[in-house]
């Protein structure tokens, strides 16, 4: 087997979305004849989801290393250690695990003789890692893989202080781009915008979506379970222009309009989603008791609470950029067997997955009436108890996680044959 190096800060029993994508690609690249060895970070008492250790090859090696940690870190200097390194530390939080571990990490590349090295972001700091690797053994070629955009990030707008650091981080992303030997992007959108700044890129690069794990949905119950209730759920984190505004603003309509019964909606926020923020939609909306949030659950948790609900809520954010955008979520959502309501810019990535597999209902966050429209319209089907919902499950199973890891194993494969 080929031995590839997976440098993931974010990995199990670390939860939230950010481990998926890193952990299918560990879970599947085996059957296609590669060898991962993880590099991440000990445990540190984030988001904790033990389940997701279940889904680790049995022989799979994984170098836990200190995590020299700016937003966990309990002394007495916690705040101004967190403001540095969340604020001042180009590019992230996550430098010094990256700074203080590169040379334990260096002896592990000579230790395990591996043919491959992966970096995958978020954090920026594990790209950082990889170029340090790359630079320390220029023979052994380096896959970087965005999972979001970095410079080009729209969500960069919501931070002052990543304005502040953005010409030292644009260096670092430039150096990275044009020493990695392949790049992987999470769209096409946002492979277009990294070949535009680094046209070199254009024959050593590609896009593989996140996607779903269909043993993710095995045991499952499809089944509604909101009684009486039209059940709208939102998976997931919101944050800066990533929030429920355009949606609500929608409801209202409709609500007024008396299109939709107040009594008759339950919104429920499934994810680490504050009840206090929660409690302030509905108390600007008059939604209070409409509006439940269940807290950080684990993903088989999550994903029975899309099979328990009668739609489901996406939204990017009305961000410079947020057409390039499909929000790992999304396949899942596709695959739950749900109509999607998607409050994303008509004509990007989320909208085009939403649109060519026919899994729901597209909706410009500009476009407040068309969002009302959307709302209404399936209030009425969910009355006249029949929703209308027929995906074309052939073009869903494309994205699959087992055949985009395959995806990844042929360009390991393809760079080892260079060499």
């Amino acid at each position: 087997m080929k031995k590839v190096l997976i440098l993931a800060n974010q990995f199990p029993p670390m939860g939230g979305s950010g481990v998926q994508r890193t952990l299918k690609f560990v879970k599947y690249l085996p059957e296609y004849g590669i060898e991962p060895i993880v590099v991440t970070k000990k445990y540190n008492g984030r988001l904790l989801d033990e389940t997701l250790l279940k889904e680790l090859p049995k022989d799979l090696k994984v170098y836990r290393l200190k995590a020299y940690e700016t937003v966990e870190n309990n002394s007495i200097f916690r705040l101004p250690i967190k403001f540095i390194g969340t604020r001042l530390t180009p590019p992230d939080g996550e430098y010094f695990w990256y700074y203080f571990n590169r040379k334990e990490v260096a002896n592990i590349v000579k230790s395990e003789n591996v043919d491959c090295i992966y970096s995958t972001s978020y954090p920026y700091s594990g790209h950082l890692l990889g170029l340090y690797l790359k630079r320390e053994f220029p023979h052994i070629k380096w896959i970087v893989d965005f999972r979001d955009e970095w410079t080009n990030n729209p969500y960069y707008a919501d931070n002052f202080f990543k304005k502040l650091k953005y010409n030292r981080e644009r260096k670092q992303e430039n150096q990275v781009t044009d020493q990695c030997d392949f790049l992987i992007a999470n769209s096409k959108f946002m492979l277009d915008n990294f070949i535009k700044d680094t046209p070199k890129l254009k024959n050593h690069s590609t896009f593989i979506p996140n996607g779903y794990d269909e043993e993710d949905f095995k045991g499952l119950i499809n089944q509604r379970n909101g009684q009486d209730k039209f059940v709208i759920t939102h998976t997931g984190t919101l944050y800066g222009k990533r929030n429920l505004t355009e949606f609500l603003e929608g409801l209202k309509i409709a609500i007024e309009g008396n299109h939709v019964n107040r009594e008759d909606i339950e919104i429920r926020l499934v994810g680490n989603v504050h009840e206090s923020v929660a409690a302030e939609y509905a108390e600007k909306y008059n939604l209070q008791g409409k509006i439940k949030t269940t807290g950080y659950m684990n993903h088989r948790d999550s994903i029975q609470m899309l099979y328990n609900s009668d739609i489901l809520l996406l939204i990017i954010g009305k961000v410079k950029g947020a057409e390039n955008f499909y929000s790992g979520k999304i396949f899942e959502y596709i695959r739950a067997d749900r109509p999607v309501l998607a409050i994303v810019p008509e004509g990007g990535a989320a909208a085009e997955v939403i649109l060519e597999t026919n899994t729901g209902t597209v909706a410009d966050p500009d476009n407040i009436v068309g969002i009302s429209q959307a709302i209404t319209d399936y209030y009425r089907q969910w009355k006249n108890s029949k929703i209308e919902h027929n995906p074309n499950w052939e073009l869903v199973e494309n994205y699959s996680r087992k055949s985009q890891a395959g995806q990844l194993a042929k360009i390991i494969k393809a760079l080892d044959n260079e060499k």
